[in-house]
């Protein structure tokens, strides 16, 4: 049965909006991925962000792009009340709404809410959070995510937090991250042994991410060197760069593990470089989904990750990988240990994941995801409506509010 979307003469504008550095990395992919394979003949793309890497990427897809800073009120960094800049990103989003007949409105993160709650409701036009992170409450607060028409999770838990303030479920819904598969399959194997000059019976494991704390690099290199004082030849490679190098660095020469260790910095053949790997592990502090996870295991490897966040929905464990207890670096070590010694298991586990990721993490089946809430966002009235009742909006930043005040007046009675 043919939707209202079919019958249109032009396709209908969408306003993605993302806020982020200037690096192409996990939610950037996201976009950039949804833009390339969105219908555009029913959906016509335009894209607002405030990197200049975001916005060029954008335009090499044949979309119009807008690049602007996005100074925030009471955030991280200084201006924390720079009002005028505010109203500016409010009148200027109400302009692109006009200049372009947007009717829908996709926000990439959480910041841009924070005008774009004020540009929808004053246009008359919905307005979708895309989150792929948890936020604190005083980020669930500033942003405004309680305001927002529909906001979409890329795991459970990022939902959870809103619907614990009291975010109604009706206005949330959860689409897992899709991975371009055919992009990925087009990169052909690196082999790393001959790239880096390892040995052949060396054991070459793979981490990619920055080198932040959240990432826990650091736990895989004690890990490593728990692993090499067991004899085991263990090879890391480490794909990516960061804040942390530098201290990660000094804790591999403290280690003295140099040779067994290669920083490679950021890469864009990831996935060639995976595919020469024998196991891939990771052990983040915080993930609500790894996006990379799904990509090591499409490379056919066996994954090693904490079981914590969505990490669980992409690996799954005792199938395609071994989950440990978050910061266990024995559990870490051990799972690791358990690979080496069993080569046909990693390769049993790293075919299952690879079928799992085919299955359920495809960038066609988030985009399809994506374009049927747009549809239902636009053509169904109860949809459409519900998010303006004042109720609705409401109650959830009152139950924050309440959390917010509550906390401050035990903190006040125990003196923190």
């Amino acid at each position: 049965m043919p939707s209202q979307l079919d019958n249109q003469q032009q396709p209908i504008s969408i306003l993605f909006t993302h806020y982020g550095n200037e690096w192409i990395r996990g939610s950037e992919r996201c976009l950039l991925d949804l833009i390339t394979h969105i219908d555009r003949k029913k959906f016509n793309p335009i894209v607002w962000c405030n990197c200049k890497v975001m916005a060029d990427a954008a335009r090499k897809l044949n979309v119009t792009t807008y690049h602007t800073d996005f100074p925030l009120l009471f955030g991280w960094h200084k201006p924390r009340f720079h009002f005028s800049a505010f109203f500016s990103l409010i009148n200027f989003g109400k302009y692109l709404i006009e200049e372009h007949n947007v009717k829908m409105i996709h926000a990439n993160s959480g910041a841009p809410n924070q005008w774009l709650n004020m540009v929808s409701r004053a246009m008359k036009v919905p307005l979708v959070a895309h989150l792929h992170s948890c936020y604190p409450l005083r980020d669930r607060l500033t942003l405004g995510l309680h305001q927002v028409a529909m906001t979409v999770g890329v795991s459970q838990p990022v939902i959870n937090q809103l619907l614990d303030d009291g975010l109604p479920q009706q206005r949330t819904c959860v689409i897992p991250n899709g991975i371009d598969i055919n992009r990925l399959e087009q990169q052909t194997k690196t082999d790393l042994r001959h790239l880096l000059s390892f040995d052949e019976n060396d054991f070459v494991i793979a981490t990619v991410g920055s080198l932040i704390h959240r990432k826990g690099t650091d736990l895989i290199i004690e890990a490593i060197a728990r692993l090499i004082a067991l004899g085991i030849p263990a090879r890391l490679v480490i794909i990516g760069d960061g804040p942390e190098r530098l201290q990660l660095q000094k804790q591999i020469q403290w280690l003295d593990i140099q040779r067994n260790i290669i920083l490679m910095g950021e890469r864009t053949d990831v996935s060639a470089l995976l595919k020469g790997a024998d196991l891939y592990v990771s052990a983040a502090r915080e993930e609500v989904f790894g996006l990379v996870l799904a990509e090591a295991s499409l490379a056919g490897l066996a994954v090693v990750a904490p079981s914590l966040g969505g990490i669980p929905d992409v690996v799954i464990k005792g199938k395609t990988g071994k989950l440990f207890a978050a910061e266990d670096i024995g559990a870490l070590t051990k799972a690791m240990h358990m690979f080496y010694h069993s080569p046909e298991l990693r390769n049993e586990m790293g075919a299952a994941g690879r079928q799992h990721v085919i299955n359920n993490f495809s960038i066609k089946r988030n985009t399809r995801d994506f374009e049927r809430l747009y549809t239902r966002m636009l053509y169904e009235p109860e949809m459409h409506m519900r998010w303006n009742s004042h109720w609705q909006v409401l109650h959830p930043l009152v139950n924050a509010t309440r959390q917010v005040l509550g906390k401050s007046f035990k903190g006040l009675i125990h003196g923190h």
